[in-house]
């Protein structure tokens, strides 16, 4: 299992330190919040110093069909004029322009000999986003920019390894039928990517900032596990605690990020800023209570619950300072860490070890829940522990394993 950084605003070293200590094992960068040339500059670091890191570029196609919206924003993505744009393959789209083959070949064509000229070890194709159905108009563009990305890459003549985007609504991942379907669609094409990088867009959770409803889990855990029974690399994009359950589905990678938009995928990242707004208190992320905790909550309970991992960032969060890391690149180098440490000796986390560390985690938050001065509230309670032995329970039904 790797974890790659999700890279967006507020780059500065975290990268390069999580690269150092060996939290992350490589990154997908943001053509919204980096100039070209700073991601020029970047990979090129990090081929130079971390040669086995993966190097990814996400082309974030996907906004285009928001990008006509003047309040929108496209960051860096929309810059300069004709001859000066740094992303010359982005530009507003309209979805009945996509009905056309000719303009999915184009915009193929247009992002790939972009990246083409990256220093990156693999390339991602552009794709649009499935709203509400796998059914849909949608659903069928998007396999069309998956059934041609292969021609158009060779077309190219580069031989680095091609992942297609499929980025698709959390609701739409729910309809089993029409999962399979969709599944069974990618697997059978005659020309297909190496892989695909995998996008759930999940802008309005209930149970947390990084948890999903349990149905939506199981059809993501599913994708993982159909593709990779099919021989495909898969890529999880803002993955970021559900991570070991992909990977225990089958995927290969995960990614997240330092804000509440790199570690969840949603539109609402390209939408007009809410008004107001304050800087989030920073968080220790438990994994033994597969959670994020506030500081003064970790303060609270350190000293009398087993809610630390025993890892080595765990001395970013000082109980001389409260429990409180200096910055937020603390809290990620942290977050980074407790995501990797489920990958043990090498090997990838297994359904049966999912399923255990969510029991491990219901018994420690019924012990700390038993004691009213110690009970958790808020984002930080274990009401996602039923939605993550939920989503673990009926994947393995839906594709026929035992647990």
């Amino acid at each position: 299992m790797k974890l790659y950084a999700q890279q967006g605003y507020g780059t500065g070293t975290k990268i390069i330190d999580g690269l150092n200590q060996g939290v992350v094992q490589g990154a997908i960068l943001s053509p919204k919040d980096y100039r070209l040339e700073r991601v020029n500059e970047l990979l090129a670091t990090m081929a130079t110093s971390f040669p086995d890191a993966d190097r990814l570029f996400d082309p974030q196609f996907y906004a285009s069909l928001i990008a006509h919206d003047p309040a929108a924003r496209m960051g860096r993505l929309t810059e300069g004029d004709l001859d000066t744009k740094q992303y010359p393959y982005f530009g507003p789209r309209h979805r009945t322009g996509f009905e056309t083959e000719a303009n999915i070949i184009r915009d193929l064509r247009s992002g790939l000999q972009f990246q083409a000229s990256l220093n990156v070890t693999s390339v991602i194709a552009p794709n649009v986003l499935i709203r509400r159905s796998l059914n849909s108009i949608e659903a069928v563009i998007a396999k069309n920019f998956v059934r041609q990305a292969a021609s158009v890459w060779a077309e190219v003549g580069d031989h680095r390894p091609l992942l297609a985007t499929i980025a698709v609504d959390s609701d739409a991942l729910q309809d089993r039928h029409e999962l399979e379907a969709f599944l069974a669609d990618l697997t059978i094409m005659e020309n297909p990517p190496s892989g695909f990088y995998l996008l759930v867009s999940n802008p309005t959770s209930q149970i947390g900032p990084e948890l999903i409803d349990y149905r939506t889990l199981a059809g993501w855990m599913l994708m993982n596990h159909a593709l990779n029974l099919n021989g495909f690399n898969v890529v999880n994009g803002f993955s970021d605690i559900l991570t070991p359950f992909l990977a225990a589905a089958g995927g290969s990678a995960g990614a997240t990020g330092w804000w509440a938009n790199l570690k969840i995928f949603s539109m609402d990242r390209f939408e007009p800023p809410s008004p107001g707004g304050r800087r989030p208190v920073l968080r220790y992320l438990s994994k033994p209570l597969l959670n994020s905790i506030r500081f003064d909550e970790l303060e609270r309970l350190r000293h009398f619950f087993p809610v630390m991992n025993g890892l080595g960032t765990d001395g970013l969060y000082a109980p001389a300072n409260g429990s409180q890391p200096d910055d937020q690149k603390a809290e990620v180098l942290q977050t980074w860490d407790s995501i990797s440490s489920f990958e043990t000796s090498g090997s990838a986390p297994t359904l049966q070890g999912c399923l255990a560390a969510v029991s491990n985690a219901e018994a420690l938050y019924d012990s700390i829940n038993s004691s009213p001065a110690m009970r958790l509230t808020g984002r930080s309670n274990g009401d996602h522990l039923e939605h993550l032995r939920g989503g673990i329970e009926l994947f393995a039904q839906l594709a026929e394993i035992e647990v």
